[in-house]
């Protein structure tokens, strides 16, 4: 995969984990569908990280 889609993804997926946090801890919307999301995106963040550290430069 390439680079630059690999940080794509990778901001991507920590804008979306900022809203959540932004949700719960801020609007005080407590679910446990959003902490199951927080989850989710923390491992998904940490999939494309490892992703971009691998990822070739080509394309």
């Amino acid at each position: 995969m390439n680079k630059n889609l690999s940080r794509i993804a990778v901001l991507m997926i920590s804008f979306i984990l900022i809203i959540l946090i932004y949700q719960i801890f801020i609007l005080g919307q407590y679910s446990t569908y959003n902490y199951l999301a927080i989850i989710a995106f923390v491992v998904f963040l940490f999939i494309s990280i490892y992703d971009m550290k691998n990822a070739d430069d080509e394309e």
